[in-house]
Parts: structure tokens; C-alpha cells; sequence
């Protein structure tokens, strides 16, 4: 049995991806709602923080129950800009890298800014800019170009097959 385990722990690292994410498990649209959701998250915490009478214990419990989670969403928001956005998916040598760049910097700055304060102004800045970003990646008519290339292996690999 202990073989077995050793054996597990040493080949883990030959079993993980080559990239962050595994392939074909995360793509932009699942990454945008989960991004949206967290925004939508930090509104209503603002929102309810705002309106929070510290008068009780149990008001105050729920207070920080708010901070924490404000600060929970602006870390997975910042995790998933910097994992998905900036380590795949901007590439260094692309024609809008430098604009997609300053954008991610510009959302990461105001997520630092949105757990600091409780001022919903800057989870509008935010999200204002996280719309303008994910035109670079989801635009109309776009088409993955690795997509398109695995389609056109895939679509060669029949065609090879059928010709035996």
C-alpha cells in the first residue's frame, strides 16, 4: 500500500496540465459569469454594509460577515484576472497585448481599492472596465483560434480515416 501512495505522490506532477487551467475545463464565458457573479457579490455587499445598524451583536456579526466576503470576491476576482487572463490568455506578442495589459493592472488596482474602502463607486469603475475588457476576448463573431485549429486537426484526422 505504501508503494502505491509513493508511487501516486511522485507521478502527481506528471499528471497536471501544462497551463494553470487544465484544457477544455475553463473557458471565457464560464469565466465571465463567475467574475460577474463576484461583482454582483461586492455590490450587495456595499450595499448591505451601508445599511447595517451597529447597534447589536448580531448587526455587527453580520457587518463583517459583509467585509469578509467584499474581501473574498475582490481576492477571487484579482485570482482569476491574473491565473486565466494575464497567465493564458493575453499573449506577449499579439497586436492588443499592451491595451489588454493596462486594462487587467487597471481592474486589479481598483480591486485592491474596493477592499480597502466600502464605496460602491469603485466597484463601478470596476465592472465599467471589466466590460470594456471582456470585448477583447468575447467579441461578436469571434472564433477561438485554437479552437479552430483543433476543429481543422480534428476534421483532417476523419478525413484521413475514412480514405483507409
Amino acid at each position: 500500500m505504501k508503494f502505491w501512495v509513493a508511487l501516486a505522490m511522485l507521478a502527481t506532477p506528471m499528471l497536471h496540465s501544462h497551463c494553470q487551467m487544465p484544457c477544455g475545463i475553463y473557458h471565457d464565458d464560464m469565466v465571465f459569469d463567475q467574475i460577474d457573479q463576484y461583482v454582483e457579490t461586492m455590490v450587495k455587499a456595499v450595499t448591505v454594509m451601508a445599511d447595517t445598524k451597529l447597534d447589536s451583536t448580531q448587526n455587527g456579526n453580520t457587518f463583517v460577515r459583509w467585509v469578509l466576503n467584499k474581501e473574498n470576491m475582490s481576492n477571487e476576482t484579482a485570482n482569476l484576472i491574473t491565473t486565466y487572463f494575464l497567465q493564458q490568455k493575453i499573449k506577449p506578442d499579439e497586436e492588443d497585448t499592451v491595451k489588454r495589459l493596462v486594462s487587467a493592472h487597471k481592474m486589479l488596482n481598483l480591486l485592491m481599492t474596493i477592499k480597502q474602502t466600502a464605496d460602491i463607486k469603485y466597484i463601478k469603475a470596476f465592472n465599467d472596465e471589466w466590460e470594456k475588457f471582456k470585448l477583447f476576448f468575447h467579441i461578436e463573431g469571434y472564433e477561438c483560434k485554437m479552437e479552430k485549429i483543433k476543429l481543422t486537426e480534428w476534421g483532417q484526422k476523419v478525413e484521413a480515416g475514412k480514405k483507409k
